[in-house]
């Protein structure tokens, strides 16, 4: 019986113990408290105008909304969870969400679920609001509405509250972000503490539990001090931070800098490099600093702004690849600085300098001092043209005798000016900027400090050393550029002017008292704080509008006007008051140009925007127009608007035509083109894809209205409208928009920022995101890295021509003909990327060779180019990232190489490239260097790829015994004894003994069956493969149309003389990850080897059949597998295995890889594997405890964060997003996940019940009755006495869960009832319990609502799960019970002793244990604070805590693979 008022005593006296333990339970919590919390807010929902709120761990909708109570308190922490503050656990978004509950969990469990925010409100719809009904009287769940959830007392979504990664320092995680909430001595900690810590430094776990894992890291803390945490240099005051032990990419590590109110490392003179220098001295490492070229390929710069007056490259850098746009300071270079791809992760440095709050120039008008005749003024100087060509240093000494040197630029209203004022159109000139007295150290003539400089892309180069140490200002934006100075050519002067006396007035220009000038318009700041609509009737009362700013030098002037304004904001003309998600200036002007801070303007529509002040001066921000008040800049244009420069985006014309295969409307200005390829290898990072854009004239697509987006969507549909749904599922393109090095998104166009569409996520991770695409299925933005491969889409002005790409002069100005293919030689230097996609230009690739012949011509060609013998020439074979396997560019297939003494390089983890020499040898090295290059085109003779194999028909007769049969073949290995260790030609020669061929492997498939008959061998085998003929061939003379070597093969030199010097092996040795590749030895080396015969027609076909029957369990070694073939998402596909008592497949050798290729063959279809890095880490795992030593990745892959992971039809496993819906999964029984999930919950389902064992899934447990076969009111007989109810099925994966366990019954035709009826007053169909049935899968026969009455009964059939309706009578289903998993506890009162004495001792022993429970927590607590202080209390922060061990660098989407470190 339940445990109630039969015992009230008892009952309260119970209740009482249970708040006893609670309330010190809450206290021990309190104590734990973070130092610094982040600010919760409450969850609103206006449509039933409630605030959510937990109560005993159930989420309900509550009114009134109460900001002071704990239990309505969220926040958003890692993994993208909302963590209550009344009961320290956590809430997850679930996506087909069912139950009519919404809970929270323990955060400790390891929740799979990294969804997005948008999850969350699906979620809420689905379970607190209520469901409404059409017209049609069909109930449907709510529609989406984007406004329904909330932040208590705004007008914001709850999605807008980002949660931000805490990056940590030292420490023993590498740097990685913050678990945040973490339990530390059995608290939750909801933010950095310093709990356990004398010296009150904060700090965080970085997994979940600290005393299980005791990984940990200080927290960055924003403080302009340098304390326990820095390097001081006491000359400078400027302070330094050796992050040696982190590994980080060069976003986060630039994020970590800015958390603790610094930047990433910038070095602006020589003695600032002699310092760091200093510090590095022994250590041996590779560290991220700030300097970059994101924003534009080749435009340097440092991330804190600094000016880039100093350059310490090391020789041939910097690469300018579009791949590598981050430099890091090198020990082993003594300092030098290189260029790396930005997403690998390193060591970084960060600088906090004492000049990073330097006054801003406010600019002084003209007038304010008096200038010579000739001269102009500005500020406090005087300038003047000099159109007279001379040297450098005869232009400087002109400058001198007028008593002044060649002009100093110190901010950017002073280029502003000298370039509208000064320059005009001359087209180059001088300026006083040079390097003349030390390389590469930059200095002004007239000795005023460098606090500015504005280089062109790929400036300043010191070109060819040719002495480039002065430097012109030159083109229409006054870009800076280094330059021999012995160039003749105009130049500037500068001087200081006469000060003038007068009054205030005086130095107003144009403009009343009061107003401050600049060309052309006077500005005037307020003092008083108004409504948006109230400061625009305010600047119109002074005949005046609110300001608009439409260059980054308007912005300039208004940062000067708000220097000294901490705290305040200021109202602009941009608003977006209609909500239509399109910001535009008041007066109806373009938006040109825009500034937002971080974050903004954020996913939510409308808003008026305003200028921040002090940390964020000058940066853009969304404001409420109605209620919230600020000051406001009013702007008077005196002058007519004459823009600076000229316009970069002319207007097109409507009436404009586009290039064949571009689309535009008829109201559009623009033409656009998709770019979309099923081959992975044509697929563009971001850069890439802005890089093919730009070649012919076009930009990535900007989006500047609703108009321009529908079109595209229209675009999309039309091209994919009809393809699988699937499709649409993981399809996404390229758009213009990046982060850049900006905290804000920008579109690489320089269309201002003014539409936005983005998913409503919660961007987690925009360090890492940078990057934008447009996704099919949803028609929103998503951020992604920016490394990811995808399609794109470009964007050209209508009337434009396609610009044919600037092709560099070829050595051989024609192409130049071999056997059936062209060449052409290249001279020009370009990165081997570069080269590559120049090549694809002219419908060819970087040149594949397969034969000596062929090198010879190539030789024979380089010869009459080449300076001598030794220039490199790229060709197109190459290694991806991760993956030491060769590769040609063509996919042609490696049958030849020809590598110089001692190449290929040893393997490492780097991409690595090949090049040819007129001498014919062949080498490897980085792929980011400059070099000329061939490029070759068939003659429509390419090499196709290998494809599946067809499949035999079942009588093709046997193998004699001793041989294993596969497909058409019968293989014998022979490796068992001594004898059977034989040479190459020894073991083709005992082959032909056999009447057999040493074997040959001609596809995918026969390789996964020798891989998988390997595990019992302890040799290499010979195969049939060698290069006696100066290429690899197949003894038997059979075609090569498929290789698998392994990393760094082949790599012995191809014979010259017809001997064999090179013959292949099937691979079974260390490291056992590339067991079954291919490598090539010496043929005199003694190996086992493999035979084969064709299978004999009158012989017995093998028992085993091939393709495996579907449905069977698959056994092989010590595995047991299970393919389901149902569509799921990945965590459906994870839930199903476990209804069968088995896990998601972990993959651990190349022999279960080789064995499920073979298993999924017949299926041709793609299968979920239990590979994850669901836990947004950087690196993959599996759900069960197994390394991830072997991998099998898709070339190129892996590419996404966040993801799960997928075998394809030929066994190579591709990240997919893990609600993507794939046809099958592979469960592998006998195995146990070590990672938990929402509903790994110990027994909640019960014990069997009589004859019902209960199996759980989700929410539920289920009772499968297939045994029976009876009436539907004897099925709901049945499952009331056990508790439950007749199955219910509310969404697709409760549906595939049933009908999978249907299909293991022999009865499965009969189907199951369905606990569902046709309700007359409600018009529609009801389940048992009287909710509505919003999820159906009825057949085509059984969907037309005539067919409905009260007399109807439902079932499920287990053939293919699809549901019917007929006649309740004469006919008999299975049945299948369903309960929730939620276990009430039940006592049995023969337990309880007699009512008085239980009152009693209930009393005494309450009190005892309340005691007993102060003194237990009390010694814990003091017994885990010491052991805890042993753990990390000792722990200081210092550079040199640790000894240096060396960089760590590695992808940071790969696990580990065990790979030799070098640096070429």
């Amino acid at each position: 019986m339940y445990f109630s008022s039969r015992h009230p005593a008892v009952s309260q006296w119970i209740t009482f113990l249970l708040k006893c333990t609670l309330l010190l339970t809450i206290t021990d919590l309190q104590l734990g408290s973070a130092n610094t919390d982040p600010s919760p807010f409450l969850i609103y929902s206006p449509d039933v105008e409630g605030c959510l709120e937990v109560q005993d761990s159930v989420v309900r909708v509550t009114r009134p909304c109460n900001t002071s109570l704990p239990a309505q308190q969220w926040i958003w922490v890692s993994k993208r969870r909302l963590f209550n503050l009344g009961n320290f656990q956590c809430l997850i978004s679930v996506t087909n969400y069912s139950s009519s509950t919404l809970s929270t969990y323990q955060c400790d469990e390891n929740l799979f679920f990294f969804g997005r925010c948008e999850f969350f409100i699906d979620t809420f719809n689905a379970a607190l609001l209520p469901q409404t009904n059409n017209t049609t009287r069909v109930l449907l769940p709510p529609a989406k509405s984007k406004n329904q959830w909330m932040i208590f007392g705004t007008n914001r979504s709850i999605c807008s509250a980002a949660y931000q990664d805490i990056y940590t320092i030292q420490g023993n995680s590498n740097g990685r972000p913050c678990a945040i909430p973490f339990k530390y001595d059995n608290q939750w900690f909801y933010s950095c503490t310093s709990t356990g810590r004398e010296d009150g430094h904060l700090w965080c776990a970085t997994t979940v539990d600290y005393g299980k894992d005791e990984k940990w890291g200080f927290c960055p803390v924003k403080s302009p001090d340098c304390e326990a945490f820095w390097d001081k240099d006491p000359l400078t005051n400027s302070c330094y931070q050796f992050n040696f032990q982190s590994a980080l990419s060069w976003a986060e590590a630039w994020t970590s800098c800015l958390q603790q109110d610094a930047n990433l490392l910038s070095i602006n003179e020589i003695y600032e490099q002699t310092y760091i220098n200093g510090l590095l001295t022994g250590y041996s490492s590779t560290l991220w600093i700030g300097l970059n070229d994101i924003t534009i390929n080749g435009a340097w710069q440092w991330s804190d702004g600094s000016p880039l007056k100093y350059l310490n490259w090391e020789s041939d850098q910097p690469s300018n690849s579009e791949e590598e746009s981050c430099a890091v300071i090198r020990t082993e270079t003594s300092g030098a600085w290189q260029t790396r791809t930005c997403h690998n992760a390193l060591p970084y440095v960060c600088k906090k300098s004492s000049k990073r709050n330097i006054l801003p120039v406010e600019p002084v008008e003209p007038d304010v001092v008096t200038c010579e005749s000739g001269w102009q003024s500005y500020g406090t100087n005087c300038y003047r043209l000099t159109r007279e060509k001379k040297s450098w240093q005869e232009a400087k000494k002109t400058c001198v005798r007028s008593e002044g040197n060649l002009v100093s630029i110190h901010n950017l209203l002073e280029l502003e000016f000298v370039t509208k004022q000064i320059k005009q159109d001359v087209e180059e000139l001088w300026i006083g900027l040079n390097d003349i007295k030390h390389q590469m150290n930059f200095e002004w003539s007239d000795g005023s400090a460098v606090t500015f400089t504005s280089w062109h892309p790929f400036e300043p180069n010191n070109f060819r050393d040719s002495m480039e140490d002065c430097v012109t200002i030159w083109g229409p934006e006054g870009k800076w550029n280094d330059s021999p100075c012995n160039q003749t050519l105009p130049s500037i002067c500068k001087k200081p002017g006469q000060a003038t006396q007068g009054t205030t007035e005086d130095h107003q220009g144009p403009c009343q008292k009061g107003w401050s000038w600049h060309s052309p318009s006077c500005f005037w700041l307020s003092n008083e704080q108004l409504t948006y609509n109230e400061a625009i009737k305010s600047c119109s009362n002074r005949d005046s509008r609110l300001v608009t700013i439409q260059n980054r030098f308007d912005q300039a002037f208004v940062n000067s006007l708000l220097y000294e304004s901490d705290g305040k904001y200021y109202w602009t003309a941009l608003h977006d008051m209609n909500r239509t998600g399109i910001f535009r200036w008041f007066n109806g002007e373009e938006v040109t140009y825009t500034h937002w801070n971080r974050n903004e303007p954020g996913y939510d529509k409308g808003g008026c925007v305003v200028l921040a002040t002090g940390r964020s001066l000058g940066l853009w921000e969304v404001k409420d127009c109605e209620s919230f008040k600020s000051r406001y800049i009013c702007m008077q244009i005196l002058l007519p608007m004459v823009p600076l420069l000229p316009a970069a985006r002319p207007t097109p014309s409507v009436n404009g035509s586009c290039p064949d295969d571009w689309s535009s409307s008829a109201t559009l200005r623009h033409c656009y083109k998709i770019f979309h390829s099923e081959n992975l290898q044509e697929k563009r990072t971001w850069s890439s894809a802005q890089q093919s854009c730009r070649e012919v004239g076009a930009q990535l697509l900007s989006i500047s209205s609703v108009e321009e987006e529908h079109y595209v969507a229209h675009l999309l549909n039309k091209i994919f409208g009809d393809l699988d749904p699937e499709f649409h599922e993981q399809q996404w393109f390229w758009i213009g928009l990046n982060r850049g090095d900006e905290q804000s998104w920008v579109w690489s166009d320089g269309q201002g920022y003014a539409y936005h569409n983005f998913d409503r996520s919660n961007q987690d991770n925009d360090d890492i995101r940078r990057c934008a695409v447009l996704d099919i299925s949803s028609l929103q933005w998503v951020a992604l890295e920016c490394e990811s491969k995808t399609d794109w889409i470009c964007k050209l002005p209508k009337g434009t021509e396609i610009k044919e790409p600037d092709v560099p002069k070829a050595g051989n100005t024609e192409w130049v003909k071999f056997e059936n293919a062209e060449y052409k030689f290249f001279e020009h230097r370009s990165t081997w990327q570069q080269a590559q996609r120049i090549c694809t230009w002219f419908k060819a690739d970087l040149v594949s060779v397969h034969s000596q012949a062929e090198l010879d011509f190539l030789g024979q060609n380089l010869l009459k180019l080449s300076r001598g013998q030794d220039q490199h020439w790229w060709i197109g074979l190459q290694t991806y990232e991760n993956d030491a396997r060769f590769r040609w560019s063509d996919r042609s297939i490696l049958n030849f190489v020809n590598w110089a003494q001692g190449r290929p390089s040893r393997i490492t983890r780097e991409k690595k490239c090949v090049y040819t020499m007129a001498n014919r040898e062949w080498g490897d090295q980085k792929c980011s260097t400059a070099l000329p290059y061939i490029c070759k085109r068939n003659n429509g003779s390419t090499t196709p790829l290998p494809t599946l194999p067809p499949l035999p028909s079942p009588n093709v007769g046997g193998c004699p015994k001793g041989w294993l049969p596969f497909l058409n073949k019968c293989f014998g290995v022979r490796a068992d004894s001594k004898v059977d260790i034989k040479t190459w030609q020894q073991a083709r020669d005992s082959c032909k003994i056999l009447s057999a061929e040493i074997a040959t492997i001609d596809n995918y498939l026969e390789q996964a069956f020798i891989t998988s008959i390997l595990p019992n061998i302890t040799t290499d085998l010979w195969i049939g493969l060698h290069n006696g003929r100066q290429r690899f061939q197949w003894e038997e003379g059979q075609p090569l149309s498929y290789v698998n070597w392994a990393p760094g093969a082949p790599s012995r030199q191809s014979a010259s003389n017809g001997k064999m010097i090179s013959c292949a092996a099937v691979w079974h040795g260390s490291p056992p990850q590339f067991t079954g590749r291919w490598e090539d030895k010496l043929c005199l080396e003694k190996y086992g080897y493999i035979c084969q015969i064709n299978k004999v027609a009158a012989m017995s076909p093998p028992s085993e059949p091939f393709p495996f029957p579907p449905g069977s369990t698959l056994r092989y070694m010590n595995n047991s597998y299970l393919i389901l073939q149902k569509p799921m998402t990945w965590l459906d596909a994870r839930l199903l295995c476990e209804t069968r008592n088995a896990t998601l497949a972990s993959i651990t050798d190349p022999f279960q890889q080789a064995y499920l290729t073979l298993a999924a063959t017949g299926l041709k279809t793609p299968l979920w594997i239990g590979l994850s890095n669901d836990d947004g880490s950087r690196l993959y795992s599996w759900l069960t405890n197994d390394a991830l030593s072997y991998t099998n990745w898709r070339d190129g892959e892996p590419q996404y964060m966040s993801s799960c992971v997928y075998m394809d039809e030929q066994g190579t496993w591709t990240p997919a997003k893990c609600d993507h819906k794939l046809p099958g999964a592979i469960c592998s029984f006998h195995t146990t996940s070590s990672k938990s999930h929402k509903w790994s919950l110990n027994s909640s389902c019960p014990h069997s019940v009589g004859d019902s064992d209960w199996i759980p899934f989700r929410d539920y447990c289920y009772s499968f009755h297939m045994e029976v076969s009876v009436g539907q009111k004897d099925a709901a007989k049945r499952c009331q006495k056990v508790g439950g109810e007749v199955l219910t099925i509310a969404h697709e994966s409760e549906n595939v869960f049933v009908w999978e366990h249907l299909q293991t019954y022999e009865s499965q035709s009969k189907g199951a009832w369905l606990g569902m009826s046709f309700s007359v007053k409600e018009g529609s169909l009801l389940w048992n319990d009287n909710s509505p049935v919003n999820y159906s899968n009825w057949g085509q026969q059984d969907s037309g609502p005539s067919l409905l009455s009260p007399n109807s009964c439902y079932w499920i059939e287990g053939n293919d799960g699809v549901w019917h309706l007929g006649s309740c009578t004469n006919i008999t289903k299975g049945v299948i019970c369903k309960l929730s998993r939620v276990e009430e506890i039940k006592l049995d009162r023969s337990v309880l002793p007699p009512h008085g004495t239980a009152v009693a001792i209930v009393v005494l022993s309450t009190f005892a244990l309340c005691i007993l429970i102060v003194a237990i927590i009390y010694l814990y607590r003091r017994r885990k604070l010491a052991a805890q202080q042993g753990a990390f209390e000792s722990a200081r922060y210092s550079r040199t805590s640790t000894s240096p061990d060396g960089s760590i660098e590695k992808n940071i989407l790969v696990s580990d693979m065990e790979m030799n470190e070098q640096q070429d």
